[in-house]
């Protein structure tokens, strides 16, 4: 969809929800940026839309100007994703089923190098610093013929712990029909997702460590005429859910740590069938191996139940004046998530020596498994109600001139209950938003349109006389194909439509305290008086209050294009925007910390986002093949223009002027070789040294001095890179029908991003070694290293995490097969029972990734600047049936 920025960055069933952005991001506050969404007039989070069954969602749309966004006033600044569930239609009972199965697999399968290959690499590091060697010759000769399993074992630590593949189902039913007087939809359906880890036996046949996903929902649309001009709505909606995975531990994390696993420091399972341990000096906690902790460490299991309910009412007042009604709304839903942790501290765990056929036991572990632990914890319990009340007004007069109004009254209150329980439960103060809107809208022919949006909304996140804000918007069109002139000169146009609109939101995300206008007062650890040591509590000052904050607001601009051509073949549409978000919610950062208590947030940050989006699309027949081509492109730049940042040391440390989430660090020149080497050992200040006193090498890192002292330091870091956010997305969409055959295929690409794995996804001794470690820097290979030179020390130069650069930081782009989708639908006639369709599909998401980098082995749309170690992104394909009765 034109507008739409996303990111996926973790597969973890349960947990692969991605975060989206309307119109990319434009607050400084991260929480600032996350749009509206509104499911059926009640108000989602990115977890509860992930688990809305697809089956269920009659339309989606994004509203990302002004004149659409105002009269939600609240969170407008950020845009808003409208999405409407399917309700009955009046007619015979519809009966639909759709069943399907598939398997899932990583879109990207990290490879690391076997125990030869490690334990080379790391001599050569012990070698280059000068410490004594871990492996003799002897050594490197058994990893690499295999003859000694157990005392030098070889182990794939990630094709043991992780299956190739899963499995997935995903089943639903659902009803439909009614009457004039009753129309109803009803659905049901259940998925489950299984996760890579495999069946890992357990001796007390207690645990499942496994990660999975079971979602059960269900959804009742009730639309109910009481008489001629009341209509009733009733709406209910329940969906529960199991997610499941093991205790304490992420096992894909677990699999790239060098220091709890290496390929080399103990069997899979020892000679008895007896569970090892890292017995390794490379590996400081010797833990139990991967599979152990896996098979009897325990599992953490969250039950959750979501339940929405709305009742409405519409009642038309014709006989007032023909057009006008007026609807009532009450809306609540809750969420309740509780989890439970079954955890085994001892686990009995074994080096086995070949050369004794001896067993030791892991030190300060048990002979026997120790009684599993039970705890839980209630996660999640919140409630919201909300009250709508509006009158609407439609009606065209002789014709040609059509009238619309809106006016909305609109309250919601949010509880939170917070857990560990004091003296029963503990009960959050109720978040309160209320607002009035109101639209005016005009159209005369579908040739001028008008329209004019205002609401005056308020929040309690703010004090009592800066609550309220009003936000206006303005909108305006002109179809200049509804011109008899154009119409003549131009005929191939139905739809040449200029629009545009200007407007004021607002948005009320605060940064780390929901009521900043409020002095804050901790307690402390207290103080001890008096012989006996007695102690008491204290109080003291926290982060100052401010009580005059208001709302963070945005000015957009939204200038707009519609073209229909060739009996709408061709459909084009295309928007420019220019948004200023001002009043920005920050933390000064210019004044000294020597005032010495936390500064309130203070609206003074101000920012700029500018950009285009759109899409065109062409549909056609050839023969007896219908087919539509289409192209969507989505394209935001945004810049800081205020953060009150403390005056920097030089101008390139300057964060205002740059994107939203720069990233900055040091220039990569190339290697030092061993000229600069000597030139550094004679005293010459003509190479610039790092500042952390490790004596550096042939093969380490070299990076600008940007302020020319001779010392590579953080004053020389500058921006680099981009943002881990793509600011330009472009989807293509092909699809074909012939007879019975259909063909359905979506390509997204991201462009215009940089990220960067650092710790151990990628750093020697902390992350495993994998191929690109062997393209290291070598006195024999110092042109065409992928890598620097090899070193035991992770302060070094030549580390990400010590020294972020651009030779770690990519500029990254990607483009994915995203969704396949294949299908045949049954000939009527050949159908059985009263099955009056049906069709047979194949469907695919994720298939193929295309992207511009080797240097890591992590999907593109991992989080920048971490390990890179969340759940790999899945590729997905199904089977499914769908048939009507």
């Amino acid at each position: 969809m034109a507008g739409l920025f996303s990111q996926q960055g973790s597969g973890q069933p349960g947990k692969d929800a991605s975060d989206f952005y309307i119109r990319g991001v434009s607050s400084l506050n991260p929480s600032g940026n996350q749009p509206l969404i509104i499911v059926d007039d009640i108000e989602y989070s990115y977890d509860q839309l992930q688990q809305i069954n697809v089956n269920e969602i009659e339309s989606i749309s994004i509203l990302k100007d002004a004149s659409t966004t105002a009269i939600y006033g609240i969170k407008g600044a950020n845009g808003v994703l409208v999405v409407t569930t399917r309700r009955g239609k009046a007619g015979t009972p519809k009966v639909n089923l759709r069943v399907e199965s598939g398997i899932q697999q990583p879109t990207k399968t990290p490879q690391f190098l076997d125990s030869y290959n490690t334990a080379v690499l790391i001599n050569e590091a012990q070698h280059n610093d000068g410490i004594p060697l871990s492996f003799t010759q002897q050594d490197l000769d058994l990893f690499k013929n295999g003859s000694d399993p157990y005392g030098h074992p070889n182990v794939d630590w990630y094709n043991k712990i992780f299956k190739k593949y899963t499995y997935q189902t995903n089943a639903n039913l659902d009803i439909s029909g009614g009457t004039t007087g009753v129309k109803y939809f009803i659905s049901g359906g259940a998925l489950n997702q299984n996760g890579l880890v495999r069946d890992f036996a357990d001796p007390q046949s207690l645990v499942n460590t496994n990660y999975y996903f079971k979602r059960y929902n269900f959804r009742s649309n009730l639309d109910l005429k009481a008489n001629k001009t009341l209509d009733l709505r009733l709406d209910i909606t329940t969906r529960f859910s199991d997610l499941n995975q093991p205790y304490n531990q992420n096992a894909v994390s677990e699999v790239y740590n060098f220091t709890k696993e290496t390929p080399f420091t103990a069997p899979y399972l020892n000679p008895n069938g007896s569970y090892s341990y890292a017995y390794s000096s490379f590996n400081p906690d010797h833990l139990p191996t991967l599979n152990a902790r896996l098979a009897t460490g325990g599992y953490q299991h969250s039950r959750r139940t979501d339940f929405n309910v709305l009742f409405g009412a519409t009642q038309r007042l014709d006989a007032l004046t023909n057009g006008l009604s007026v609807t009532g709304r009450v809306a609540y839903s809750s969420i309740a998530q509780f989890t439970k942790q079954i955890f085994n501290g001892g686990i009995p765990a074994y080096h086995y020596d070949p050369a004794t056929n001896q067993y030791s036991l892991r030190p300060g572990a048990t002979y026997v498994y120790q009684t599993y632990a039970l705890t839980g914890s209630t996660d999640i319990n919140t409630n919201n109600y909300n009250l709508q009340l509006y009158a609407n007004y439609d009606r065209t007069f002789r014709g040609s001139h059509h009238f619309s109004g809106l006016l909305l009254f609109n309250q919601t209150s949010q509880t939170y209950f917070t857990y560990p329980l004091l003296d029963g439960a503990q009960v959050g103060v109720p978040q309160k938003f209320r607002g009035i809107s109101g639209k005016v809208g005009y159209d005369f022919k579908q040739k001028f349109l008008f329209d004019f949006n205002v609401a005056y909304n308020g929040t309690d996140r703010f004090a009592a006389n800066h609550r309220f804000g009003i936000f206006p918007a303005v909108s305006f069109g002109y179809n200049i194909a509804k011109e008899s002139f154009f119409e003549k000169a131009l005929p191939m146009f139905s739809l040449l439509k200029i629009r545009g609109s200007y407007g004021l939101v607002g948005s009320d995300a605060a940064p780390g305290n929901r009521y900043v206008y409020n002095q804050v007062y901790n307690q402390g650890g207290g103080y001890n008086f008096g012989e006996t040591a007695q102690n008491y509590n204290t109080i003291y000052e926290g982060s100052l209050g401010n009580p005059n904050v208001v709302w963070e607001r945005a000015k957009k601009i939204d200038i707009g294009l519609d073209a229909n051509l060739f009996n709408d073949k061709i459909s084009i549409t295309a928007d420019y925007f220019h948004d200023i978000r001002y009043n920005q919610l920050i933390t000064p950062g210019s004044i000294p910390e020597i005032l010495g208590v936390g500064l309130p947030a203070v609206n003074i940050g101000k920012t700029r986002n500018q950009g285009l989006d759109g899409q065109i699309s062409y549909h056609s027949t050839l023969g007896k093949v219908q087919y539509n081509v289409g192209f969507v492109f989505s394209y935001a730049k945004n810049k800081i223009l205020y953060e009150d940042e403390a005056t920097p040391a030089y101008p390139w440390l300057a964060q205002t002027g740059h994107s939203i989430g720069q990233q900055y660090g040091y220039h990569f020149l190339g290697y030092y070789t061993a000229a600069d080497i000597a030139a550094i050992n004679s005293g010459s200040k003509s190479v610039p040294v790092p500042d952390n006193g490790i004596p550096l090498q042939p093969g380490d890192l070299k990076y600008q001095d940007l302020n020319g002292d001779g010392i590579i330091n953080v004053f020389d870091k500058r921006p680099i890179g981009n943002p881990n956010l793509p600011n330009t997305i472009l989807g293509l969409s092909l699809q074909a029908v012939y007879k019975g055959f259909s063909v359905s295929v979506l390509l997204q690409g991201s462009f215009n991003y940089s990220f960067a794995v650092i710790g151990t996804g990628i750093e020697p001794f902390q992350s495993q070694f994998q191929p690109i470690h062997q393209e290291r820097w070598t006195p024999e290979n110092p042109v065409n290293a992928a890598f620097p030179r090899l070193t035991t020390n992770p302060t070094s130069v030549n580390s990400p995490t010590a020294y972020f650069s651009d030779y770690w930081l990519l500029n990254a782009h990607y483009v994915r097969l995203k969704t396949v989708d294949i299908g045949y639908q049954l000939p009527t006639n050949l159908l059985p029972f009263k099955i009056n369709n049906a069709r047979i599909y194949m469907s695919a998401y994720n298939l193929l990734t295309f992207d511009n980098y080797k240097k890591y082995q992590q999907d593109p749309e991992i989080a920048t600047n971490t390990a890179g170690d969340a759940y790999i992104n899945q590729r997905v394909i199904n089977l499914g049936i769908q048939a009507g009765f």
